[in-house]
């Protein structure tokens, strides 16, 4: 199930970042998540990733804010930026 799968992606990739910073991203077409019997597990999902224990590690944003961040660190940081 997609929203199972939230919920592992998340839970893996905050057991990772402690070795480095990572992006997670959840994707929703309409198609896929657009039918209202499906939003009770996404919103499920979801709860579980903001209401985890892991609130100081996790920074809730979106793309554009993200780019922003990294436009303002030095060069060489990012790959391809020197």
């Amino acid at each position: 199930v997609f929203a199972d799968m939230i919920v592992d992606q998340f839970d893996e990739m905050v057991r990772q970042s402690s070795a480095q910073p990572l992006v997670m991203n959840v994707s929703i077409h309409p198609y896929v998540l657009g039918q209202p019997f499906r939003l009770n597990r996404l919103r499920r999902a979801l709860t579980h990733c903001i209401g985890s224990a892991h609130d100081q590690r996790v920074w809730w944003t979106r793309p554009g804010a993200i780019a922003d961040y990294c436009y303002g660190l030095g060069p060489g940081i990012i790959p391809g930026s020197a």
